[in-house]
């Protein structure tokens, strides 16, 4: 087997496991441990028997679901993204009673407590807070996603006092299929006025996400009553004010991009144009880095890896926290100048300073996905170091070998069966997908015999991992 001339196609999707045996036997909680309550469930602190990951398991009573449909569509979308700024989903449990998904923690509280302790946020504080969940939306909004319900306790913090840690969460009454839409949802001072009509699309997220930035910049909303009917008259009403103290030192400019947003539907800025607008890109100077995570001389060696090294390590990608990321997310918002949440072949060759034909030759051993771009799974996969994995190795070998003692062409062929699965699903939620992502089940047969021609124990899988 010739590993430089392997590439492989595997959808992030495919590495979130579904499993099947018990939680307690990969997981340790207790009661005790409790940390929130949904309106399915329970939410606690968990640790990973192996890896030592702390996490959160929301335990859903599948007695007590009434909308099973919403509850699946929030799993399928927390599965397909892939954003710094938006919650992991790393994998679910099912037995007879509950459904346990196995999620991100966050231990910095959200926003709106943020804003209670401190009045209201600094002006820079509050584009650092709106410029990550504003990136957010543009990229969810990019595979037809409305979310349908943005405020500040849907955005939390990972770690306390770092407001570059923040996590857009709760996609459980979001949408596929971005017009049209006609279900009243989300939260009163945020909705949209179109929402309340009944017939509206992606722009009333673009309103909330306008009235969360004039909230944490000033402390209150900007349409509010003694009770829910009176905010609604407010909102319907449309007319925003900058009367309060807390305006006068203000920009008019700031004021006038808060209007851009919280305005009728058709003259709504779009989050692309808003996240290009001269204001965000004063504020983005004073939060990017280039940490420099990523160079041709690594590119090259990706391809010369065991294809069984790049499958786990797109694997661990996958599993670690966002705040155990912080200079990778850095460096890749670095490259991706578009703010997409995908970076281009153009965008990594402009920032290698190289011929996009040089990337172009790399592309189908980075691309796993084939979706023409460079996920942010794709990138971190790229950038981990021996250091960053080596006392993953267990945790990885777990995962290629299903847990068994030692990894096979059926243990292999397992995790591909699932992605040849997700093929028709990632062409109905995605429109990332180009025209030379066309991969049959005959190619899938061909990279597992490619991935591994013999089976292979721990210390041979410690060897390929170098």
């Amino acid at each position: 087997m010739d590993p430089k001339s392997t590439a492989f196609h595997i959808y992030k999707q495919t590495l979130i496991k579904k499993n099947n045996q018990p939680i307690s036997h990969v997981y340790s909680y207790e009661q005790k441990d409790k940390i929130g309550q949904g309106a399915y469930g329970s939410v606690y602190r968990a640790v990973h028997k192996v890896s030592k990951q702390v996490r959160a398991v929301k335990v859903i009573n599948k007695l007590n679901i009434k909308y099973k449909d919403r509850l699946l569509s929030e799993i399928t979308i927390m599965e397909l993204l892939d954003h710094p700024s938006i919650l992991r989903l790393f994998e679910t449990f099912e037995d007879a009673e509950y459904l346990y998904m196995v999620l991100e923690i966050c231990q910095g509280g959200d926003v709106f407590d943020k804003v209670l302790e401190k009045g209201c946020l600094s002006v820079e504080d509050a584009f650092k807070v709106y410029i990550q969940y504003m990136r957010a939306v543009n990229y969810y909004q990019g595979f037809k996603i409305v979310h349908r319900d943005l405020k500040p306790e849907n955005f939390l913090f990972q770690k306390k006092n770092d407001m570059n840690s923040l996590i857009v969460i709760d996609f459980g009454i979001a949408k596929r299929g971005m017009d049209k839409l006609q279900t009243k949802s989300g939260t009163a001072y945020y909705v949209a006025p179109e929402v309340l009509d009944g017939l509206y699309d992606h722009k009333c997220d673009v309103w909330s996400a306008g009235v969360v930035l004039y909230v944490i910049l000033c402390g209150y909303p900007p349409f509010y009553g003694e009770n829910e009917k009176e905010i609604l008259i407010e909102i319907k009403s449309g007319t925003l004010q900058f009367e309060g103290d807390e305006w006068l030192g203000i920009s008019q400019e700031i004021k006038d991009f808060i209007k851009q947003q919280v305005c009728p539907a058709p003259n709504r800025a779009i989050p692309k144009d808003l996240l290009s607008h001269k204001i965000i890109t004063q504020y983005n100077q004073k939060f990017l880095n280039d940490f420099k995570l990523i160079s041709m001389l690594n590119l090259n060696q990706w391809v010369k890896y065991h294809p069984l090294r790049r499958l786990a390590l797109y694997y661990l990608s996958t599993q670690i926290d966002s705040c155990d990321l912080v200079n990778q997310k850095n460096n890749f918002f670095f490259i991706n100048q578009s703010q997409t949440g995908l970076i281009t072949q153009q965008e990594l060759a402009t920032y290698l300073k190289v011929n996009k034909q040089d990337i172009q030759k790399l592309w189908p051993y980075i691309d796993c996905n084939s979706n023409g771009y460079l996920d942010y799974f794709e990138f971190v996969a790229l950038t981990l170091t021996p250091q960053d994995y080596q006392k993953q190795l267990q945790f990885m070998f777990d995962f290629l070998s299903q847990s068994e003692k030692v990894i096979t062409q059926k243990s292999i062929k397992s995790i591909f069966d699932q992605n040849s699965n997700l093929n028709n699903k990632w062409d109905s939620i995605s429109n990332t997908k180009n025209q030379y992502a066309q991969v049959n089940q005959h190619e899938q047969q061909i990279n597992v015999k490619n991935i591994i021609d013999k089976d292979i124990d721990f210390n041979a899988f410690k060897a390929i991992m170098g």
